[in-house]
């Protein structure tokens, strides 16, 4: 043990160098790690102007023709029967579940671009707390809420474009209901539930550079203890031949 510390000690140079060197990987990798990305994330609700989910029931109007005979000729009368039924919410969830995958479609990508131009980034969607099993079954939400994520090496960035997407999509369903002269009241409506929210993704850490840094200080300080064993040896024999000229160089005669 003692020979190891006067070997890092004789070769002190070596070490310096070490630690040099290990600080400069550690910054290497440090910087080969930086991949920070942030993530803005909104949810859209999928409604429609009865506001099923804001009513008990709803009024259904049934129109029914009936027929009655007068002599030979049949009169044809209209009426209509009212009740009230469970407000439809299936539908808009079944909406909220397909409409993910239009958020995400190259369509919607060069309509919002048309509109806002190119902002750098990625745009994920999903029906809030759908998901797929291990074997890649899709379970569908039983929500009418979507979550419509973006991704993009600066924050702003990533809010900008998942406020882009939103609206971009809203206005395109809107085109696309009137240009199929669907009536206001059979209308999906898209509605922004919450302003992006930005967290951050990735990033260096510390842990592997400060490793990779210590292995390479531990490599010139072994460096510095197989130098110190060899020049030992050498350095020993050198020392024992003085001593052996010394011993004779002092050694009394005999007289012949």
């Amino acid at each position: 043990m003692n020979s190891n510390v006067r070997a890092l000690a004789r070769f002190w140079w070596l070490v310096v160098i070490g630690l040099i060197a290990g600080a400069a990987a550690a910054t290497a990798v440090y910087r080969a790690e930086t991949n920070k990305r942030y993530a803005a994330t909104t949810q859209l609700l999928v409604n429609s102007p009865n506001a099923p989910y804001l009513r008990t029931g709803q009024t259904q109007v049934t129109p029914h023709a009936t027929t009655v005979r007068r002599g030979r000729k049949s009169i044809i009368s209209s009426g209509s029967d009212t009740s009230v039924v469970a407000p439809d919410t299936q539908t808009v969830v079944n909406a909220a579940n397909l409409y993910p995958f239009l958020i995400q479609s190259v369509q919607i990508a060069a309509y919002r671009d048309s509109m806002f131009g190119s902002t750098p980034g990625t745009v994920t969607a999903v029906a809030h707390n759908a998901s797929t099993n291990t074997y890649g079954v899709y379970h569908p939400s039983p929500l009418p809420i979507i979550d419509v994520t973006a991704h993009s090496k600066l924050a702003s960035d990533a809010s900008t474009l998942a406020q882009q997407t939103v609206e971009a999509f809203s206005k395109w369903i809107v085109a696309e209901q009137r240009s199929k002269g669907i009536p206001a009241s059979q209308r999906i409506d898209i509605q922004a539930l919450t302003a992006p929210t930005v967290t951050t993704l990735g990033g260096p850490k510390l842990g592997l550079p400060l490793f990779v840094g210590f292995l390479v200080l531990l490599g010139f300080c072994g460096l510095a203890i197989v130098l110190g064993r060899v020049r030992q040896p050498s350095a020993e024999a050198t020392k024992a031949g003085a001593v052996r000229a010394t011993v004779t160089s002092v050694s009394p005669k005999l007289d012949s």
